[in-house]
């Protein structure tokens, strides 16, 4: 794969991973329900994150780092 189809396919992940954790919760949440949001085979998902509490550190850190960014382009 491509890096840029591999940052795709990483974000398509973590965005669905993302609205699952929002409407589920973590311990609702399976890596089936992601792998079906994501539109991807569980075999991909598992290439990407090895588990879902790696994939939820990566979601975490996804939007505290977009926070930081909102934060510091307000400050200048």
């Amino acid at each position: 794969m491509t890096d840029e189809k591999n940052v795709a396919t990483r974000d398509k992940i973590l965005n669905a991973a993302e609205r699952i954790f929002l409407e589920k919760g973590k311990n609702g949440t399976s890596m089936q329900m992601i792998a079906v949001e994501a539109g991807v085979n569980k075999a991909m998902l598992f290439y990407y994150f090895s588990s879902k509490d790696l994939l939820y550190k990566a979601v975490i850190k996804s939007k505290f780092t977009q926070m930081l960014g909102n934060i510091a382009s307000v400050m200048h």
